[in-house]
């Protein structure tokens, strides 16, 4: 028959079984006592002691400041501020530049109503015939039937006539310009039989 081998036994049996897993994990030097802790303060005095040239510089130099803030936060805060200045820049300009187009178009839609006003009132009055009437008479000089037309003239009312402006006699050209249009135009030449 077969033989079974179960594990961790060798092949002789169960004799030889191996330790715990426990017991492997352990590192042999320390089989027997526990591992030692190090308290917070130790910590923190390993701790003062790698960083302690750092620091001695540090504190050689002052910090500097501005405006009661580090100068990193200074920057930082610069940076925001300046982020913020330009993402507002943009709104900032439309919204004024709409509102002086708001009240020029305010203004012009009131002289508008303004306008259509006097219109309304002028087409009011043409359509009033007394008012037709007296246009006629003013502008056309036109009388009703039956009625005798005077025209009077007063003299010294009407403005004088405009004098016609005194026409200049033309001055001759000088002696160079003469020379210059003899060269530039061609002499006229004979036309005859060949």
């Amino acid at each position: 028959m077969t033989e079974r081998r179960t594990r961790g036994a060798g092949p002789g049996g169960r004799g030889d079984r191996r330790t715990s897993r426990s017991a492997r994990s352990r590192p042999a030097a320390d089989h027997g006592r526990a591992p030692r802790r190090r308290s917070e303060a130790e910590k923190k005095r390993a701790q003062k002691l790698a960083d302690g040239g750092r620091r001695s510089r540090r504190a050689d130099r002052p910090e500097r400041t501005f405006l009661g803030l580090s100068t990193g936060r200074a920057v930082i805060l610069a940076m925001v501020v300046c982020g913020l200045a330009l993402t507002l820049a943009v709104p900032m300009r439309t919204y004024f530049s709409q509102r002086a187009e708001a009240v020029q178009l305010a203004a012009e839609r009131q002289r508008l109503e303004d306008d259509v006003a006097l219109l309304r009132d002028r087409r009011v009055q043409q359509q009033d015939p007394a008012y037709i009437r007296a246009e006629a008479r003013d502008r056309l000089r036109l009388v009703l039937p039956g009625e005798t037309p005077y025209i009077v003239q007063v003299p010294g009312i009407e403005a004088p006539p405009v004098a016609a402006a005194p026409t200049r006699s033309r001055e001759p050209d000088p002696w160079y310009t003469d020379l210059w249009r003899s060269l530039d135009r061609p002499a006229p030449t004979p036309e005859g039989p060949r």
